[in-house]
């Protein structure tokens, strides 16, 4: 009977834990190799606070470009995981939302390969991020989760609101003295002296003192 060679059998089975280690960080470095999922740049100079939500199916991934409507010039850019939750603030405007597709990232020149690597579409609607009447800020919900031979026809908009209210938290006062109050002259004098009171407050009075100042609070909330 023919046997095998120990030192091949130990060969094998060296290469094969080696096949079962590289796989997983090849896949890992294919993963690694995309930005940041989110905000990739903003260019307009203006803050963003205007909500946008994409949502897709798994299989590819995004780079999306909002193009600005009236200067043709890229405003800002976002790369999105494919069947991942995503949203991102964008600056006020109109503007026309542009995506790539494809499956490996390979930089801002290349996007995901050439050729067909690469799928670009734009939306045939525009997009207007914009202030709506007293705190209302409007953005949009954008779904590609439609089949890819309907993605421009099959893709659907819809608003997001988020409505913001402003109130006021007034200051709460230091009761620490005095406490409780004094039942004739000279016991709140006796504690005027104890308590370090500067002198002007001994004289006209003790005015209370408060541990917090009064502020605005700014409340938001989803809305439509």
């Amino acid at each position: 009977m023919f046997k095998r060679p120990r030192n091949a059998c130990l060969a094998a089975s060296i290469a094969v834990l080696l096949l079962g280690l590289i796989a997983p960080l090849a896949r890992a470095n294919e993963e690694a190799a995309h930005p940041p999922v989110g905000l990739m740049w903003n260019r307009t100079g203006l803050p963003a606070v205007f909500p946008l939500q994409v949502k897709t199916s798994a299989g590819q991934d995004y780079m999306l470009t909002l193009i600005d409507a009236d200067s043709g010039d890229a405003a800002l850019a976002a790369y999105i995981v494919g069947g991942a939750f995503f949203k991102v603030l964008v600056p006020p405007g109109t503007f026309r939302l542009r995506f790539a597709t494809g499956h490996i990232w390979q930089g801002e020149d290349e996007l995901f390969g050439p050729g067909e690597k690469t799928q670009v579409f734009e939306l045939r609607a525009k997009l207007t991020f914009e202030t709506r009447g007293v705190g209302v800020k409007a953005g949009h919900v954008v779904d590609l989760t439609a089949p890819p031979s309907g993605r421009l026809a099959g893709a659907s908009v819809s608003d997001q609101l988020i409505c913001q209210s402003f109130a006021v938290r007034f200051p709460s006062s230091d009761t620490t003295f005095p406490r409780p109050p004094a039942r004739n002259y000279a016991e709140r004098s006796e504690r005027l002296r104890d308590a370090a009171i500067p002198e002007h407050d001994r004289w006209f009075g003790y005015i209370p003192r408060y541990d917090t100042p009064a502020r605005g609070d700014v409340r938001s909330r989803y809305c439509g």
